[in-house]
């Protein structure tokens, strides 16, 4: 009975020491300062955004970036064909790209790519978007007029964003 309970009374401390043991080692290396055990030092946080912004080319997104064709429309669903030439300078998986497209002045559609596209670093990719078109005409001069969710993936990483303004513009 006494071995027993020996036992359990050793195992437990085993799991407390071992449960508390790393949490005292890092409070012990950073001066018992719970903040800089918690959070990266500005050395680091300098370090890990020099590697971010390495990742795009230094002008980023511009006008540039996308160039649309003309759109086609059948019923009601308008398909825009377009150029995409990636900033980035690791290749990319474009998951799904949301814009907001106008026509001399009016927005006249919503877009969403059609399909996921395989980017090569600092490559150009045709795209294709497509959305529901309620307008009677074909549009002249599609232009984008917002960005407004991006989904891309790198290195097995999603990322997404919602952007509130047109690249270039």
């Amino acid at each position: 009975m006494k071995k027993d309970t020996a036992l359990k009374l050793g195992l437990m401390l085993l799991g407390i020491l071992l449960s508390l043991g790393p949490l005292i080692i890092s409070l012990g290396t950073h001066n018992w300062d719970i903040v800089a055990a918690v959070m990266p030092s500005d050395a680091e946080l300098n370090q890990t955004q020099n590697l971010v912004t390495g990742l795009i080319d230094n002008q980023g997104f511009t006008a540039d970036t996308f160039s649309l064709g003309s759109p086609t429309i059948q019923g009601n669903t308008i398909r825009v064909p377009a150029q995409f030439t990636s900033p980035f300078k690791i290749p990319i998986t474009l998951e799904s790209l949301t814009i907001s497209v106008s026509d001399q002045g009016a927005t006249i559609a919503q877009l969403r790519t059609e399909s996921s596209v395989e980017i090569p670093a600092q490559g150009t990719v045709s795209i294709t978007f497509v959305g529901t078109y309620t307008g009677t005409t074909l549009p002249t001069n599609p232009q984008i007029s917002g960005i407004d969710n991006m989904t891309i993936e790198v290195y097995g990483i999603t990322i997404s964003a919602r952007l509130s303004s047109v690249p270039g513009g």
